[in-house]
């Protein structure tokens, strides 16, 4: 500034002109290199927070069918039984630790978070996806109430305990609660395709994308009637 103001005083105008055109352009450069430096710390906050999606939806798939495979050599094992002849007690599925998944992060700070750095036409879906699993985990929660109540305690009794009609079929709160299991079930797996889909889209979080519920679907239970939603 004191050689601008010298060339003022001097009526240098041209070093006047030149010396100023140097200050803006200094401080141009200055905010032009603060910008990239946030829209770098934008791009990586945008990466790790999309990173932990993608993994949470991996893990979320990768949990699922593991209760897969083992719901199915249960099933299976209990059906075969069953034509041998034999009363085996009722498939049931505990789960160690807690019985609901972790916290949904689409709450207070975290949501608000997640909006500065994924679509809002996004975002709307993966709310809804965690609130979908949040409630599926509260189903299973009441399942494992009657499993806590009703079944272990008799898991140490004579199988029998567990059928009517001389074993020829399962008592009907055994035989519904096996249902209540293979409904769950069905959620589960409605969900692990959600996961799949959504871990899709996160590949691009700044775009909308094409929703993913049209494609995942769901069941309707009318009267015993299931229809495709």
């Amino acid at each position: 500034m004191n050689r601008f103001s010298s060339h003022v005083r001097a009526h240098n105008w041209l070093g006047a002109a030149i010396d100023f055109l140097i200050v803006v352009l200094g401080v141009y450069v200055a905010m032009w290199a603060g910008d990239m430096q946030s829209a770098r710390q934008q791009r990586q906050r945008t990466a790790k927070v999309v990173d932990a999606l993608r993994q949470d939806m991996r893990d979320n798939l990768a949990v699922g069918s593991v209760f897969d495979d083992a719901l199915d050599k249960a099933f299976n094992g209990f059906d075969a039984a069953r034509q041998r002849g034999e009363m085996p007690p009722p498939v049931f599925l505990r789960i160690s630790g807690s019985d609901v998944p972790p916290r949904s992060p689409c709450q207070g700070v975290l949501q608000e978070q997640l909006a500065e750095v994924i679509d809002p036409a996004l975002l709307f879906e993966l709310c809804f996806y965690y609130d979908e699993r949040d409630g599926l985990g509260q189903k299973y929660v009441r399942y494992a109430v009657f499993l806590e109540n009703e079944i272990l305690p008799r898991m140490k009794q004579d199988p029998q305990v567990f059928y009517i009609d001389r074993g020829k079929r399962l008592a009907p709160a055994f035989e519904a609660h096996m249902d209540r299991l293979q409904e769950w079930r069905r959620d589960s797996a409605v969900l692990r395709e959600w996961s799949r889909c959504l871990d899709d889209r996160l590949g691009a979080p700044s775009s909308p994308g094409a929703s993913c519920r049209p494609r995942v679907g769901g069941t309707l239970r009318v009267g015993g009637a299931k229809e495709r939603q």
